[in-house]
C-alpha cells in the first residue's frame, strides 16, 4: 500500500468513526439557552425541598431555580436573589443544568429589567 493510500485509508476511518464527536450525557442536551427569552416578574424565596433551596416565585404561578447567565453583573444576580426580593427579568429555559433541588423550572437570567425591594 502506498503512503498516499495508506493515508486517504487511515482518514476514511478517522472520519467514518465520528472521531469528532462529543457525547453529552441525557435527551436534547445542550451547553447553552434553549429556547426563547420571555419575561417574567417574581419573588426570590426559600422553600423546603429536604433542606432550604433558594427559588424565585413568578407572578404566573411558576416556580424557576435561577442561574446567572454570561453578561449578567454578580450584583445584580445577588440582588434578585435575595430573599423577599421582587424583580423582572428576562429569562430563558436551561436543559443542561442539574439540580439537587428540583424545586422549579432552570432558567437562565439573561437580564434584570427592574427591582422593587
Amino acid at each position: 500500500m502506498t503512503r498516499t493510500r495508506l493515508i486517504a485509508w487511515l482518514a476514511a476511518i478517522w472520519l467514518g468513526t465520528g472521531a469528532c464527536t462529543v457525547n453529552i450525557p441525557g435527551n436534547n442536551t445542550t451547553l447553552f439557552a434553549t429556547g426563547e427569552s420571555y419575561i417574567v416578574k417574581g419573588t426570590a424565596t426559600v422553600v423546603d425541598d429536604n433542606g432550604p433551596c433558594p427559588v424565585w416565585i413568578g407572578q404566573n404561578g411558576i416556580t424557576y431555580q435561577l442561574f446567572q447567565g454570561g453578561r449578567l453583573e454578580n450584583a445584580d444576580f445577588d440582588r434578585i436573589t435575595t430573599q423577599g426580593v421582587t424583580s423582572r427579568l428576562e429569562i430563558v429555559t436551561r436543559s443542561d443544568i442539574a439540580v439537587a433541588c428540583q424545586a422549579g423550572q432552570v432558567v437562565e437570567v439573561q437580564r434584570v429589567l427592574e427591582i422593587v425591594e
